[in-house]
């Protein structure tokens, strides 16, 4: 990790039995055109495959990466995001999903909005499944292509897809111009209120609103409730620009009969609180526990 007066990074990678989509994850973010930062891979219950990918970048190198695992006992994404959180190193969090790729100028879009008393989200574009297919299979780098090469593969490759994909206008907004550094900007919120794909906090302020809630399992709004306890302790959100967007790779709908955890959502958003109720400091607590 380079070391400098800018605040080092800790990549939060979230991932369960997708080891090809984890290493194109990695390859991007050997790309980026920033390189301080440390990757966390969290890793909710994958085998020996994911283990594989993580072994051989590490190996290789070229950033410090550190697997953080828990046995598979269900749906359990808050408490592995806490968990890598607590084996992070940086001052500053990005929270990536594991069918995320971020493009090339990324982190260097995300480190121009770390800001006090902000909190960043981004948009993402959804790739096709034959465009998913060619990078999982080595063939197209997409972190690396350019806004003009965008213009020109998307209307082939992105929305003519298999998959309905968010506009164009999510690469390339015009007219979107909030920014954390802009005074008197509107609030940002990613398409659907989906912040998990990407997320970025300081870590004083993950700790001071408790981490992801462990009292959510199964699929979906641990992102949701994070962010407004965020905002609930007086943080805004923001957007770093075009540059961050991220390029979702197709996959069959993971939702499936799941519990919904509407409900935790809407406790938060209707008591107003900051603090996760099972969180972070428990977590720690139980495993401290643990080793002993």
């Amino acid at each position: 990790m380079a070391v400098g007066t800018a605040p080092e990074i800790s990549i939060i990678v979230a991932t369960y039995e997708w080891p090809e989509a984890l290493d194109v994850i990695l390859r991007a973010l050997a790309d980026q055109n920033d390189g301080s930062f440390e990757v966390v891979v969290a890793d909710d219950g994958s085998g020996p495959a994911t283990a594989a990918v993580v072994d051989g970048w590490r190996d290789r190198r070229l950033f410090p990466v550190e697997h953080v695992w828990q046995a598979d006992e269900g749906w359990r994404k808050s408490r592995i995001l806490d968990r890598a959180a607590l084996a992070a190193r940086g001052a500053y969090f990005v929270f990536l999903d594991g069918d995320s790729v971020p493009r090339t100028p990324f982190l260097e879009a995300v480190r121009g909005c770390m800001l006090p008393g902000w909190f960043v989200a981004s948009k993402r574009l959804h790739l096709s499944r034959s465009l998913s297919r060619k990078v999982l299979e080595g063939h197209e780098p997409v972190w690396r292509w350019s806004a003009a090469r965008w213009v020109l593969r998307a209307p082939r490759e992105v929305l003519g897809g298999d998959r309905e994909a968010a506009s164009l206008g999510l690469l390339l907004p015009v007219r979107d111009r909030r920014r954390p550094w802009r005074p008197n900007q509107a609030e940002f919120s990613p398409p659907y209120e989906a912040y998990g794909f990407c997320f970025g906090t300081w870590r004083s302020d993950f700790e001071r609103v408790n981490g992801f809630d462990l009292r959510f399992q199964g699929w979906g709004g641990e992102d949701e409730d994070i962010a407004a306890r965020l905002r609930n302790a007086g943080l805004r959100c923001g957007w770093p620009g075009p540059r961050a967007t991220i390029l979702h790779l197709w996959h069959e709908e993971k939702r499936g009969t799941m519990p919904s955890n509407k409900p935790l959502v809407r406790e938060t958003l209707a008591d107003a609180n900051v603090q996760a109720r099972r969180g972070l400091r428990e977590l720690a607590a139980e495993l401290r526990h643990e080793s002993a």
